[in-house]
C-alpha cells in the first residue's frame, strides 16, 4: 500500500524511546530499512529523546532525529497522516511525552493526525508473536548450550518503570512465556533492572538482583537472562547495567548463566510490527 493508494499524504515511523549509544540507533535505523523493504514503502526512525546527542560522525553520517523534529517536517512537507508503531514494551514516560507532542503538533497546526499502534506488549494478545520471539531466544541459547533445560529459572528482565501499566505489561508478557515455554523449564519470572525508591513503587519487584538472590537460596543452579529490551546499550549491551548486576550478585557464564538476543534481532519483529501497522491503517475495502 502505497501514500497514493491511501488518497493521502502519510508516514510510518518507528518510534523509540532514544539511546546515547550509536549502535542502539543504528540497529533502530536496520529495523526501520528491513520494514520499509517489506512494505515498499518509507519508514523512519525516530526517538522521543536522547539520540540527537551522538554525533553524526558515529552515526555513518546522518544525525539521529528526533519525533518532535519529524512533526515539524510533517507539517511544512504537507503530510496528513503518520503511523507511528512504538518500539515500547508498554505505555510509560516516553511514549506518553511523544502522544501529547504529536496531539500538541497536530493541534497547533492543523495536522497532521498521528495515529498511535500499540505497543509491542498487547494484554489482549493471547500467545502473540511477541511471545513466540521470546520463547524462540530462551530455546535457542539452551540448545546451544546443550544445557538439561529443565533446571534453568528464565528471568524476563526489563528496564523498570514508575508505572504500574508497564510492569502489568511485563508481567503478562511472563506469564504468556511461561505458559508457552511450559515444562521445559524450571520457571519464568519477571523482574525489573532498576526501581525507583520509596514504596510506591514496590510494584516492579522482585528486581533482578533480588530475584538472582532468591534463585541462589532457592537451590537453582541455572539462569537465562531473556532480555525485554529491543537494541543494545547502556543496559541490554555488553558490559553493560544488567550484566554488572549478575556478576555483583555472583553469577557469570563460569556459573550457569546464559543470556538470549535482544528482540529487535529476531526475525519475527518484523512481523509483530507489520501487524501493529496494520491495526491502524485504513481496511482494504476502504482504500
Amino acid at each position: 500500500m502505497d501514500d497514493k493508494a491511501l488518497g493521502r499524504k502519510s508516514g510510518i515511523v518507528l518510534v523509540d524511546n532514544g539511546s546515547l549509544n550509536p549502535k542502539s540507533i543504528l540497529e533502530a535505523r536496520s529495523l526501520a530499512s528491513s520494514l520499509s523493504k517489506r512494505l515498499q514503502r518509507s519508514v523512519a526512525s525516530v526517538s522521543v529523546a536522547h539520540s540527537d546527542g551522538v554525533p553524526a560522525c558515529e552515526l555513518g553520517g546522518l544525525r539521529a532525529q528526533l519525533w518532535k523534529s519529524y512533526l515539524e517536517e510533517a507539517v511544512s512537507s504537507g503530510r496528513q497522516e503518520i503511523f507511528a508503531i512504538p518500539l515500547f514494551i508498554g505505555p510509560g514516560f516516553a511514549l506518553k511525552k511523544g502522544k501529547k507532542m504529536g496531539l500538541a503538533q497536530s493541534k497547533a497546526s492543523g495536522g497532521p493526525i498521528v495515529r498511535w499502534a500499540d505497543p509491542l506488549v498487547s494484554m489482549t494478545e493471547q500467545g502473540s508473536l511477541l511471545t513466540e520471539i521470546l520463547a524462540e531466544n530462551v530455546l535457542r541459547v539452551l540448545d546451544a548450550s546443550r544445557a538439561e533445560p529443565k533446571g534453568h529459572r528464565v528471568m524476563l528482565v526489563d528496564h523498570g518503570s514508575p508505572f504500574v501499566e508497564v510492569t502489568a505489561c511485563r508481567n503478562f508478557a511472563a506469564s504468556q512465556l511461561q505458559s508457552a515455554l511450559g515444562n521445559q523449564v524450571e520457571s519464568v519470572v519477571g523482574c525489573s533492572m532498576e526501581r525507583r525508591e520509596g514504596k510506591e513503587f514496590d510494584f516492579n519487584e522482585p528486581s533482578l538482583e533480588k530475584a538472582l538472590s532468591r534463585a541462589v537460596e532457592e537451590g537453582i543452579e541455572n539462569v537465562v537472562i531473556c532480555y525485554l529490551f529491543l537494541f543494545s546499550g547502556r543496559h541490554a549491551g555488553s558490559g553493560g547495567d544488567i550484566d554488572q548486576i549478575c556478576l555483583k550478585a555472583g553469577w557469570s557464564p563460569s556459573r550457569n548463566l546464559l543470556k538470549t538476543d535482544l528482540i529487535g534481532l529476531n526475525p519475527k519483529l518484523l512481523d509483530l510490527l507489520e501487524i501493529r501497522l496494520n491495526s491502524i491503517q485504513p481496511k482494504p475495502e476502504f482504500q
